[in-house]
């Protein structure tokens, strides 16, 4: 069972021999946001309500689901009959694809680029039409008695906000320490590591999950499978057929 924020701070202060609860309050949103930062953490996942989109408009504002990080987008009909995946791309794929969305041909939009809390279509959009996002939203703690609100993260924080109470003392030795255990002692040259990544592995491996190749619906020669061992990535530990396109 996870543990209370108060839990984890009468853990913090046997390691530390300090009380400060501004400080190890502080921390434990910073444990939260800096997790959430470098993964979609299922318990921070979900679906808010279908956004409605405008016929002949080409952007849709999102900042009414407080959005952390899209998960997965579509494109949906309000009457449900059809829906289709939506491809989020990033500025430089769109710069070279998507001169002026306007002029594209009214329809369907089959992708997309995120700027703050705005999406942005490849076309202007029919009629009828509603996106669809999963997405994760911000995590907190309210008080001492809440439970951590992602129960694979409570290592995690009681490892950070140890090493920021370090921090704060000026002892490095010990800083390092718990930090590395914390992120792993590559953290800062972007190689996850220590409680993060264990409880990263654990969200992306549910006891009862498999992982597998799928094949694109007919038998090809063209493909190599890649395991994804960047922590970091949302397919981390995956493997992935890929495609000469």
């Amino acid at each position: 069972m996870a543990r209370t924020r108060g839990e984890i701070k009468t853990l913090v202060e046997s390691h530390t021999g300090r009380t400060n609860d501004t400080l190890e309050n502080s921390l434990c949103e910073s444990a939260l946001k800096t997790a959430l930062s470098k993964h979609p953490f299922n318990d921070a996942i979900s679906t808010p309500s279908d956004f409605t989109l405008t016929e002949d408009a080409t952007s849709v504002d999102i900042s009414s689901a407080s959005v952390i990080r899209i998960v997965t987008t579509r494109i949906v009909e309000a009457d449900g009959s059809r829906n289709a995946p939506l491809r989020l791309k990033n500025r430089t794929w769109w710069d070279r694809h998507v001169v002026n969305e306007e002029d594209t041909m009214k329809g369907w939009p089959v992708y997309a680029i995120r700027t703050g809390d705005t999406i942005t279509f490849d076309r202007p959009l029919m009629s009828g039409l509603e996106l669809r996002l999963r997405i994760t939203t911000e995590q907190t703690f309210t008080d001492d008695s809440t439970v951590c609100p992602i129960p694979l993260l409570d290592l995690f924080i009681e490892k950070f906000v140890t090493a920021g109470v370090y921090l704060d003392l000026k002892i490095m030795d010990s800083y390092l320490f718990w930090k590395s255990e914390a992120m792993g002692p590559r953290y800062d040259q972007g190689i996850i590591g220590g409680a993060l990544r264990d409880a990263i592995h654990e969200d992306l491996f549910e006891i009862a999950e498999d992982t597998k190749v799928e094949m694109r619906g007919a038998v090809s020669n063209d493909a190599i499978s890649i395991l994804d061992n960047t922590a970091s990535s949302n397919t981390f530990g995956t493997i992935r057929a890929w495609f000469n396109s």
